[in-house]
């Protein structure tokens, strides 16, 4: 993080989705994962949130000058969690690691799934790190919603189960991941609003930059489901601290794609009331 003023902190984060099954589900993955982790050391993040991290998928983005956060951490977590099933994963800056916790009540698995989504557990992933030159944390919480235009209801009831999990916690908070709202989906609008009325601000929408990042144009999307705003940041304020963004860019590259999704990128100011 970067101390701005005396009452402010810049945050820089990266969200992706990185389509990592193996071949048929997905395809390149060795090819992209190299294309990740070269992105990664290339440009400088305090933390990096991922989705669908499966099976040989941290070793090869090990290398990329970011500590995982699971590894950063001597938090304990309870056996009924399946975080390597839930294909969530952070990396964190190496001068935030060594102040970051994970948050155990905000490390959940759904309790709903339809279709393909019932092969792997999803859920939320959460880790809380200090803000610079002050005594309190900002939380951030990866997550992956239920796959599927049909299933806009089953992703409303994830969201409400991570705004019951997120309901105790005092300071401000990141949320982030692959949330795959559908534009046409009248449930998906609602949870949206949810989240707003629950005090989460879309960092795209507030910059007036709801951009999509599941694009036609990648050559691995699917055709059928047009372009989508699936991937996203929202921000809510803490008691003592103000989230706003200063920057919310989806990073495009059709030649050498990283994923089937487009990444975001976004630089989060944190500030004391």
């Amino acid at each position: 993080m970067t101390q701005t003023s005396a009452a402010s902190t810049e945050m820089s984060l990266f969200t992706l989705n990185t389509w990592g099954f193996r071949w048929p589900l997905a395809r390149h993955r060795k090819r992209r994962f190299a294309r990740i982790a070269r992105h990664l050391a290339d440009h400088t993040y305090d933390l990096v949130a991922l989705q669908e991290l499966w099976d040989a998928a941290p070793p090869v983005l090990g290398q990329t000058g970011l500590v995982w956060a699971r590894q950063a951490t001597n938090t304990r977590l309870s056996r009924g969690h399946r975080f390597n099933d839930s294909g969530l994963g952070v990396k964190l800056s190496p001068t935030l690691a060594p102040g970051a916790r994970l948050v155990s009540s905000l490390i959940t698995s759904f309790r709903e799934h339809r279709g393909w989504d019932r092969v792997k557990t999803k859920g939320a992933f959460a880790v809380d790190v200090p803000i610079e030159r002050d005594d309190e944390r900002v939380t951030v919480i990866t997550t992956h919603l239920q796959a599927g235009r049909r299933h806009g209801r089953v992703r409303r009831g994830q969201i409400e189960h991570i705004l019951e999990a997120a309901a105790e916690t005092r300071g401000p908070v990141v949320l982030t991941g692959d949330f795959n709202f559908f534009a046409s989906s009248h449930e998906d609008r609602a949870s949206h609003q949810v989240l707003a009325q629950a005090g989460f601000v879309d960092a795209g929408e507030s910059l007036d930059r709801p951009e999509p990042t599941y694009l036609t144009a990648n050559p691995y999307a699917d055709k059928g489901d047009g372009d989508q705003r699936f991937d996203r940041v929202y921000l809510r304020d803490g008691e003592r601290h103000r989230l706003s963004a200063k920057d919310v860019r989806v990073i495009v590259d059709h030649a050498e794609p990283m994923s089937d999704h487009q990444a975001v990128a976004a630089n989060v100011v944190i500030t004391r009331i």
